[in-house]
């Protein structure tokens, strides 16, 4: 987001909510984006892990991958 795009968000809160709650709301706001961006990294290290684990043992259990065909 750009610098007038925040301003603007700013200002639209300011009318909404009051400048005494301004704080509060984006502090909850940025503790929400802290457990978003944490629940994603935590999902894709699972994901990346679990295929890791699949492929690594595909390759070791089945070895018709490695034969030639004749």
């Amino acid at each position: 987001m750009g610098f007038w795009e925040l301003l603007l968000i700013l200002i639209i809160a300011f009318l909404v909510v009051g400048p005494q709650k301004v704080p509060e709301i984006a502090r909850a706001m940025g503790k929400g984006t802290r457990w978003l961006k944490k629940s994603y990294t935590d999902f894709k290290v699972a994901i990346t892990k679990d295929i890791t684990e699949d492929i690594t043992e595909n390759n070791t259990n089945d070895s018709s991958w490695n034969k030639k065909k004749d």
